[in-house]
């Protein structure tokens, strides 16, 4: 229009004498300002409707370009089945921090763009809670996410909006329940039945969380939870060579063979795969992922870039939300055993005690009980795993660190890698060199070392002393100084090639010491050197060749727990040990172990009596007058031995208060011929009976049933008890996890039939908690029981030496139940007869 005015010629001055240009220009101009306000209209009115329209209601999560592994595949096709059922509103994902919960959760999300695959969820709301939330924060992006405008963005407003619509609310990172209702105006979530009031159906109100503890799964009333477990070796690896720069890897076969060993060192946890698979991503050559592995091991983490912030300060914040500082030393205490170790749950608790973690207990079964909760605490915060039989007919409780939670255990007791030498764990001579390269100083601030391995020869001493070693592993100049002025704990579990009695020349170099444990170490005795740890309070010695104990004992005027067992008693080759008595004077000590080992004498049980603060004792009892006394003591595990005197043995009179602190019974070579449950064993956890060839019968008070006289009886064993011909009372037993018989000629049927049939109508389920089963050498067994029995939780069974029992009684569920292993002599295996072929289909494959 411009050049088209420019361009009209015939000017008289400045106006143009071209009327029909000046015409034709004017009416084009007023077309198109109407083509331009037309234009405009429609542009604001555009804009209007783009203002107003709610977001999407699904809205994609960016994600990794790394494919998922199988792990997140099952458990987010697991998720989408429990979203499907009507009966599940509320599910948990729980896990270790870094394990993939958040990685799971953003896929879900996902999992609901395009097509059908949204079920029904007209929104689909994704929040990320934390540690510390601000609910208003979280209101604000649920009002963004449903397109609601203030005065309707409150809470009142986010309820009635969502009351009648179908969402699914994904919450990430929560650390304690949540009131949805009350800090977010979300409607409650139900179970999607038919309403009884209108007959109708109810909307889809559902919820997915992600937490690192179980307790809120629970608080949260989950009606399903998910544990998120670490990869499979496979998938660990396809994550770490993704972050690692697979390219360098498959460049060079040393390098793969590291990266192996560098992956494995992460123990498939996704976080720390990332993160340790980042830092390598630039390193070129074997040289540098060599120096790297060995940073890894020596947990140099200064050297691995990334590891302290993006992996132990994620982690730590687990530790930092446990309730108490007790339970967080409990925690820390547990990485004091080695890389990949399982520690039997037992010797965990007795460690605990011993570190002083549990101290108020009026008796050894309280203590234990302490103990457990400490440990399902741990474990429900993804600090600690729990593990049960780990080998083929195991019994037994353990539990273990995941390998990368420990090394980050160690580096909250090295206060964050400022004091590396506070704490030194290890078990070989390779790591003996490594520590001995510290200058002096460093030795200033060690406060625990724990060995546990084969050292040779003099090693250890030169390692613990510093000092020059003569021939026959004597100092041969003396210690001016303690070289660990601070040392207060000394842990050695280990065999010393050479000269076994080189680790006890040593004390005068730790005059700090408060703990001592030498359990396992050959040694056969205590030097009288012993006599400067005047602030020693535990000390262990069990499982040595120590028969005699010096006199100087009498000045660890501090001791409280005095541990001296044997793991196998042989009365001909376990002779009393002398000195005993100078511990039964210690004023404070509160605990006395000397289970399998030796027996007291009269004189110092009295001694422990008339001082009143003993809180446990264990030993073995071989005379009338000794077992008289114990119903004075607070007795904790008790073996019997050969005593034949006595016809009718009560468990009340077996520890003080009727023998509610018992935990153990052992007994042997014993001529009694009725036990009588008379007392409150509440605590006992194992009964072994052996060589009782006069014992007929095991019986309580008729107004008590078995189950209530042994609440906690984990594990039962009768060997040769020849007179015994049931064992009918342990049907019901509510814990008993292991049952052992062998050899008791006079039993025909484990279960009698008459007391079966008396017991059908109690409703008392049948070895609810029974997993291992072992029947050996029974040679007149005919049956385990006459009627089918139910085993809910049968895992491993012994059978062997039984040529008469021709059937077992096993239900048809045991098909589905956690059968893992089965030991039997291949020609009973083929002479048994089956009802029912799908059960023996069932078990070949244990064979």
């Amino acid at each position: 229009m411009k050049d088209d005015y420019n361009n009209r010629g015939c000017f008289v001055g400045s106006c143009s004498l071209n009327c029909w240009s000046n015409h034709k220009i004017s009416r084009k101009s007023i077309k198109l300002l109407k083509e331009i306000k037309k234009l405009k209209t429609e542009h604001d009115t555009f804009k209007e409707i783009i203002e107003t329209q709610p977001p999407k209601a699904i809205r994609e999560i960016p994600t990794s370009s790394i494919p998922v592994g199988s792990m997140i595949k099952l458990n987010l096709k697991k998720v989408r089945d429990y979203l499907a059922d009507d009966n599940v509103s509320i599910m948990g994902i729980w896990g270790m921090g870094g394990i993939g919960k958040t990685t799971l959760l953003n896929e879900i999300n996902n999992s609901f763009e395009g097509g059908d695959a949204n079920m029904g969820f007209e929104y689909v709301i994704y929040l990320v809670v934390s540690k510390e939330p601000q609910f208003e924060k979280l209101q604000k992006e649920i009002s963004k996410t449903l397109g609601l405008q203030p005065p309707h963005s409150e809470k009142n407003g986010i309820f009635e909006f969502l009351k009648n619509k179908n969402f699914l609310l994904l919450l990430d990172d929560m650390w304690k329940a949540v009131d949805l209702h009350e800090t977010l105006g979300i409607p409650l979530p139900h179970h999607q039945s038919p309403s009884s009031e209108d007959g109708g159906q109810r909307c889809k109100h559902k919820v997915i969380f992600t937490t690192r503890e179980d307790d809120v799964c629970a608080c949260m009333k989950a009606h399903k939870k998910i544990k998120v477990e670490c990869l499979d070796e496979e998938d660990a690896w396809n994550i770490f060579k993704q972050h690692a720069n697979e390219e360098i890897i498959n460049s060079n076969v040393v390098i793969k063979q590291l990266a192996r060993t560098v992956m494995k060192k992460c123990s498939s946890l996704p976080l720390a795969l990332k993160v340790i698979g980042r830092a390598m991503s630039n390193m070129k050559t074997p040289e540098e992922w060599s120096h790297m592995l060995r940073s890894l091991i020596k947990m140099d983490v200064k050297t691995v870039t990334g590891i302290e912030e993006s992996l132990f300060h994620n982690l730590k914040i687990s530790y930092d939300n446990l309730v108490s500082e007790t339970l967080q030393e409990c925690f820390l205490c547990c990485a004091q055993w080695h890389e990949d170790e399982r520690i039997p749950v037992p010797d965990l608790i007795e460690h605990w005690i011993g570190c002083g973690l549990i101290s108020d207990f009026g008796n050894m079964g309280e203590a234990f009980d302490e103990g457990y909760s400490l440990i399902a605490k741990l474990n429900k915060a993804c600090l600690l795993e729990l593990e049960f039989g780990v080998r083929p007919f195991d019994d037994k409780d353990y539990v273990k660190l995941h390998d990368v939670i420990r090394d980050m255990a160690l580096w909250i007791v090295s206060e964050c890698g400022k004091k590396k030498n506070k704490w030194i764990v290890c078990g070989s001579d390779d790591d003996l060199k490594q520590f001995s390269k510290w200058e002096a100083g460093n030795w200033q601030e060690t406060e625990l070392i724990s060995f546990k391995g084969i050292l040779s020869n003099n090693s250890l001493l030169k390692f613990l002393s510093d000092q020059n070693i003569d021939e026959k592993g004597q100092l041969s100049i003396a210690a001016a100084s303690p070289r660990h002025p601070n040392l207060q704990s000394l842990f050695m579990n280990c065999y010393v090639l050479g000269n076994p009695e080189v680790v006890i020349n040593i004390f005068p170099l730790m005059i700090s010491l408060t703990h001592l444990n030498l359990s396992g170490t050959p040694i056969e005795g205590l030097p009288k050197e012993i006599q400067v740890l005047v602030n020693l309070r535990y000390l262990n010695i069990s499982e040595t060749e120590i028969q005699s104990l010096p006199s100087e004992l009498k000045e660890l005027k501090e001791l409280k727990y005095f541990l001296f067992r044997r793991k196998d008693f042989e009365p001909e080759s376990s002779p009393k040990v002398d000195g005993l008595a100078r511990i039964s004077i210690l004023p404070k000590l509160q605990v006395l172990d000397l289970y399998e080992n030796t027996c007291l004498e009269e004189s110092d049980l009295r001694i422990l009596m008339d001082r009143n603060r003993i809180k446990a004792i264990s030993l073995i009892v071989d005379s009338d007058k000794i077992l008289g006394l114990l119903k004075h003591l607070p007795t904790w595990k008790i073996r019997l031995h050969d005593m034949q005197d006595m016809h009718t043995l009560q468990l009340c009179d077996l520890s003080y208060k009727h023998g509610e602190g018992l935990m153990e019974l052992y007994i042997d070579y014993c001529g009694f011929e009725e036990l009588l449950i008379n007392g409150s064993v509440v605590h006992l956890r194992r009964i072994f009976l052996d060589c009782l060839w006069n014992l007929k019968q095991i019986t309580w008070p008729a107004e008590k049933l078995p189950s209530e006289c042994f609440p906690r009886l984990t594990s039962l064993d009768i060997d040769t008890c020849n007179f015994l011909r049931s064992l009918s009372w342990v049907l019901h037993l509510p814990c008993l996890r292991r049952l052992g018989v062998e050899e008791c000629s006079a039993m025909e049927e484990l279960i009698d039939h008459a007391y079966q049939m008396q017991q059908a109508s109690s409703g008392l389920p049948t070895f609810p908690s029974l997993q291992v089963l072992r029947i050996v050498s029974m040679k007149n067994l005919v049956s385990l029981s006459t009627d089918p029995l139910d085993f809910p939780v049968l895992s491993k069974l012994t059978l062997f030496g039984c040529p008469k029992l021709k059937k077992l009684p096993f239900k048809s569920s045991i098909v589905n139940n956690k059968f893992k292993y089965m030991l039997i002599n291949k020609k009973m295996w083929e002479g048994l007869e089956w009802k029912d072929t799908t059960i023996r289909s069932h078990l070949d494959k244990f064979l």
